[in-house]
């Protein structure tokens, strides 16, 4: 061990270059997937940030109509018009492009969507998308990996 560790000659042991090959694949695959964590990070929030934004614009379209003491206009923000519905839904997911790529080198976003459910005293969304990640390492192109994202939220439309 000691000849192997003072040999100056300038060659290098393969044993060291299957050691050094073995770090640099780890540490690709580590980077990988921190690269496929944050992207999903990042696509969680913007979908998260659409719902708080959904959320209010359902919360100042009821409060707007008990403000006026609008019952009509009140039961129909509750009870949710089909245009209603598909205001809110194309505005969340122009929010959503907005935020992130819907297209990129790592990822492809498809599939955005919110449902929107009426119960007896609250409205529940569900806001829905599929993300595809591209996995492409030492030249090969992966199989890609597709991961549904899915948020809940409510609204109360009971004071």
């Amino acid at each position: 061990m000691k000849k192997i560790l003072k040999d100056e000659r300038g060659d290098m042991p393969f044993l060291t270059l299957f050691i050094m090959l073995a770090v640099v694949m780890i540490m690709s695959f580590v980077l990988l997937y921190a690269t496929v964590k944050i992207n999903s990070i990042n696509i969680r929030n913007a979908f998260k940030m659409e719902l708080n934004n959904v959320s209010a614009s359902i919360y100042a379209d009821t409060f707007h109509s008990q403000r006026e003491a609008n019952l009509m206009s009140y039961m129909a923000d509750v009870h949710i018009s089909q245009a209603y519905l598909k205001a809110l839904e194309e505005g969340f997911i122009e929010g959503v492009q907005e935020k992130v790529p819907l297209e990129t080198d790592d990822y492809s976003l498809t599939d955005i969507g919110i449902q929107f459910m009426k119960y007896d005293d609250r409205i529940e969304y569900i806001a829905t998308g599929l993300v595809t990640f591209k996995i492409n390492m030492f030249g090969q192109l992966f199989p890609p990996i597709e991961q549904e994202i899915r948020l809940t939220g409510t609204h109360n439309t009971k004071y």
